[in-house]
């Protein structure tokens, strides 16, 4: 009986199709977690038959993500180091790199050597001695750099500073250091996006920081230990002309960035408040940035306010949102109540708080009876005039479910509008409301195939052995 013989795609469809959806594969693999195996996937590509070996041998991008630890007795050998290098050819290195207590100077001389074609850089570093033996320089091509130095000492980390001075093109930087990050400000005016985690980090050197790098888009903080909130002495708020996002994360020296900081152009807020110390002090600082700040769009507040009347000041003054978020401390249990509720509720006479909301979303602390929250709900399914929103996502979350007569209600709601409603108020037997479920459902299997390179990879595979 004649065996039809298995067909090779890679002799059907085009090499910069093949080459891509390999490329797809390897992103999927190796992100957003990271592992040293990763490096070996290229490998497993090779041993599905010759015609794939050599089309990946053959593909520079392919050998182009190294993750590796840098320290003795850690790196398998130098030679096999150089030649993943060498299949590398000239395209830009991703690179995510570990050095321990005992660096390994050679494998980083190595590495170093390709310094001018890395285009990004995780270099998580225990021993920064190295430094001072090889040259650390011409990162011409650059543009994204994470730096983690660990929580123990606090390193040498001005070492770095000839990283950020030989990198024209760095916009990205991340940096988690108990060191102080001034590294940061050596090119700051070229960078659009810092993720800051300081410790113990003075709020006055931070702005000095944050004042370095004013063409920044977007900013994350995060201020880890116990930090208690000192107030700084006035003066003059850092302009950020172009600043689009902020996430603050920690302690009350959030406050401290809130009120010295100018923003013209922010419409994303974000902030988680860890401690209980400095909310006296943060509603206000808050009011002081968004008076600043016409063009807010979204406002996610976490822990950070203690009193319905902060929420009312909230929902009442920036009319323009369009995401809400507000979660509250589990010891809130009645923060949230029908007055909030009644405020976004549309009237007879058109009046109603944020009338542009497509989304909100309240977590914990809500004393609410079903019949107000259904009735803000259906008030703001059709809106008054053609410039007002729809609401087209609610959650509540954290607080009773409602009764099974408000449940139907809702559910009746959501299929006639398509509104999205999710969180214990909606839940039956634990299972939120979604208009989108079935219809999602019916398609991921069928969509799934042609977004999920793993698919694709499994379908050649099976194609190559005839068993398709």
């Amino acid at each position: 009986m004649y065996k039809k013989q298995p067909t090779d795609l890679l002799n059907v469809l085009p090499p910069e199709l093949v080459g891509y959806i390999f490329h797809l594969w390897l992103l999927n693999s190796i992100y957003p977690n990271a592992k040293y195996w990763h490096s070996q996937l290229p490998v497993l590509l090779c041993l599905v038959s010759k015609s794939w070996r050599d089309f990946v041998y053959a593909s520079p991008l392919l050998w182009a993500y190294v993750i590796m630890e840098a320290t003795q007795d850690a790196v398998p050998t130098l030679q096999a180091l150089r030649k993943r290098l060498k299949r590398s050819q000239n395209a830009p290195l991703f690179l995510d790199i570990v050095v321990g207590e005992h660096p390994d100077r050679d494998a980083l001389r190595v590495l170093l050597a390709e310094s001018s074609r890395f285009r990004h850089l995780t270099l998580s570093v225990l021993d920064l001695s190295w430094c001072d033996d090889i040259p650390i320089q011409s990162f011409t091509e650059l543009s994204k750099l994470t730096v983690h130095t660990g929580f123990q000492v606090v390193p040498p980390v001005d070492k770095l500073s000839a990283v950020f001075s030989s990198a024209p093109r760095l916009r990205h930087v991340k940096w988690l250091s108990t060191g102080d990050p001034g590294p940061v400000g050596v090119n700051g005016h070229q960078l659009h996006f810092l993720d800051l985690t300081v410790f113990y980090l003075p709020v006055t050197r931070l702005l000095e920081v944050l004042e370095a790098c004013p063409n920044l888009r977007e900013v994350v903080i995060t201020f880890q230990g116990e930090q208690e909130y000192t107030p700084i002495s006035p003066r003059e708020r850092v302009l950020l002309p172009e600043l689009r996002s902020l996430v603050l994360d920690g302690t009350g020296q959030i406050a401290c960035i809130l009120r010295s900081i100018q923003a013209p152009l922010l419409s994303r807020l974000d902030i988680k408040w860890w401690h209980y110390n400095g909310h006296e002090c943060a509603l206000e600082a808050l009011h002081s940035l968004l008076a600043y700040s016409p063009h807010l769009e979204e406002i996610a507040l976490r822990k950070f306010l203690i009193t319905e009347d902060g929420l009312i000041s909230i929902i009442t003054n920036y009319e323009h949102l369009l995401r809400f978020t507000v979660a509250a401390e589990r010891w809130q249990t009645s923060f949230i109540t029908h007055r909030t509720f009644e405020l976004l509720t549309r009237q007879e006479d058109a009046k109603y708080a944020l009338p542009y909301l497509e989304k909100l979303e309240f977590r914990a602390a809500l004393d609410v009876p079903d019949d107000v929250v259904l009735r803000m709900i259906e008030s703001r399914m059709s809106p008054e005039h053609a410039v007002a929103c729809a609401l087209k996502s609610i959650c509540l979350d954290g607080c009773k479910p409602m009764a099974e007569v408000s449940v139907s209600r809702l559910e009746t709601i959501c299929q006639e509008s398509g509104l999205k409603a999710e969180g214990t108020f909606a839940s039956r037997n634990n299972i939120s409301i979604s208009t989108s479920t079935i219809a999602t459902e019916a398609r991921t299997s069928y969509f799934s195939f042609f977004f999920d390179p793993g698919a694709v990879i499994l379908w050649f595979r099976k194609l190559l052995l005839g068993r398709r």
